[in-house]
């Protein structure tokens, strides 16, 4: 199986655990030299809706470690659009991904999948990938390409829980959720930092003892 990434950009929060984006986007050449074609998508997504199932919502390609479901897949002119719900009420691991992507430490989407067809293109030097067979879709934290995002991410109440078992007091917890860093003093704002960072360590980490 092979690993595709791309980036996130967070724009909005709400109570649900469910963010936006896009899991691959359509002829961008990436740090692998290899460039998705429209339509490659289009067969397995396919096979995946006649099963009445999406591909998994992993964490770091951990197939131990789901963390969520898809509620939609589909191409659309700019790539694989997704909309995935983190289940943060059930599982902690997918708290703690929300609380990461909300801080801005989790660095992107990443497709695990099997070619089924491609074309190698002597002219640019890439892969061009015709069709592929999509097997998950993880959040990870090193991207390997700057065009895809993550449009969305929902819930503020986890992300002031991660604060809290940070060692932040409730009133700070509130406050930092609600304004973020840039309307916060400095103290605060170091203080937060060093929770986000700790938190970001422990992910690394995890990812290296895979």
């Amino acid at each position: 199986m092979y690993h595709l990434h791309r980036p996130l950009s967070v724009k909005s929060i709400d109570e649900q655990g469910i963010f936006e984006g896009y899991g691959s986007v359509f002829g961008v050449e990436d740090h692998y030299r290899e460039v998705v074609e429209r339509g490659a998508f289009a067969k397995t997504l396919a096979k995946w809706r006649a099963k009445g199932r999406m591909p998994a919502l992993l964490w770091q390609h951990d197939a131990d470690k789901p963390i969520g479901v898809y509620e939609d897949m589909a191409e659309d002119e700019h790539g694989l659009y997704v909309r995935g719900r983190l289940i943060i009420d059930e599982v902690p691991l997918a708290r703690e991904a929300w609380a990461l992507i909300r801080a801005g430490a989790i660095g992107g989407l990443s497709i695990g999948y099997a070619v089924t067809r491609a074309e190698h293109d002597p002219g640019r030097g890439v892969l061009l990938l015709k069709e592929i067979d999509l097997w998950e879709t993880s959040l990870v934290t090193f991207p390997a390409n700057e065009a895809a995002t993550v449009t969305s991410i929902k819930t503020i109440r986890d992300f002031e829980r991660f604060l809290r078992d940070s060692g932040f007091s409730r009133k700070e917890a509130v406050r930092i959720a609600s304004n973020g860093f840039d309307r916060r003093d400095a103290d605060s704002e170091a203080e937060e930092e060093a929770a986000v960072k700790a938190a970001l360590l422990r992910n690394i980490q995890s990812f290296r003892e895979k």
